[in-house]
């Protein structure tokens, strides 16, 4: 039988294979979505800062999909998401051939690469180790459903730019080395994508929550929640939950809001299992530098 790698024939279709393989735990990676036509989207409009011809590669046998290998790139971090890789036969020496032949065309500057494995995914973990990488920790996808939910009225209020010095200080402050910092935040806002916050008075703010409506893909991302060290313990967090929730079930189309925290992060999870999150996924994160 005859195989080959190269880039996709078709994104549809490898929208499907990966839609087959990330719904199974053993080959699910947190960065790829679970849904075809959501990933679909994502590689045809969000997908990094390379061609497409040079961010993905596929192997074929006898034309159809058996293994994939994405790097969602991020030019002015350096970094870049691994998408995969995604292997029926869970064949390392495949593996291995789909790495080497992607990373050639990715440039010097772009040295880290960046892993976020299913507790479940035993075969990846072991890739990404064997590239020498380092764990960083681990973190615990929720999930709440749009069943048995009611709407319960809270106090928030939407973001304005009065408070962008607050929003950003206490951002920066709280996730200092995440994927969205402050100002990508404010360039994100629209009717889809909010911020919401609780104020302390007129330019300063409490708390706040981020969140991204998918309506189309029937999901909603709680992406951060923060309260200022000086407010907690007074109920903000789960104010801020709440009223997220009920924007974000105000979509006809949405059955289920996930978030993603720290494993280690006892109270922030016993915070959203008190509204009625439940575990889906524990993910693994490992970091590998390529020598230069």
């Amino acid at each position: 039988m005859s195989l080959h790698m190269t880039k996709p024939a078709s994104v549809r279709e490898l929208s499907n294979f990966l839609e087959t393989m990330n719904n199974q735990p053993k080959h699910h990676i947190g960065f790829c979505g679970e849904d075809s036509s959501e990933i679909y989207d994502t590689l045809v409009n969000d997908f990094s800062d390379l061609p497409f011809e040079d961010s993905f590669v596929v192997a074929y046998k006898e034309n159809e999909i058996i293994g994939a290998l994405g790097l969602d790139v991020d030019l002015p971090r350096g970094v870049a998401d691994v998408w995969g890789p995604f292997i029926h036969e869970e064949e390392m020496g495949l593996a291995v051939e789909l790495w080497n032949q992607l990373i050639q065309n990715v440039p010097k500057e772009v040295s880290k690469f960046s892993f976020f494995i299913n507790k479940e995914n035993t075969f990846v973990k072991q890739f990404a180790i064997d590239r020498k990488g380092i764990e960083r920790g681990s973190d615990l996808v929720l999930y709440r459903k749009r069943e048995s939910f009611k709407k319960k009225e809270v106090q928030a209020e939407p973001y304005k730019n009065l408070y962008s010095d607050s929003f950003s200080d206490l951002h920066n402050q709280l996730f200092p080395n995440t994927y969205y910092d402050a100002q990508t935040i404010q360039n994100r806002l629209n009717d889809d994508n909010q911020l919401i916050i609780v104020k302390e008075n007129k330019s300063s703010i409490q708390g706040y929550v981020y969140f991204e409506a998918s309506p189309k893909h029937s999901e909603g991302n709680i992406e951060y929640v923060g309260v200022s060290e000086t407010f907690r313990k007074q109920g903000i967090g789960k104010r801020l939950i709440i009223h997220a929730l009920n924007e974000l079930f105000s979509y006809e189309t949405i059955d289920e809001i996930t978030i993603c925290v720290e494993a280690d992060h006892q109270a922030a999870i016993a915070l959203y299992r008190s509204v009625g999150f439940e575990v889906k996924y524990h993910l693994y994160s490992y970091s590998v530098v390529l020598d230069a």
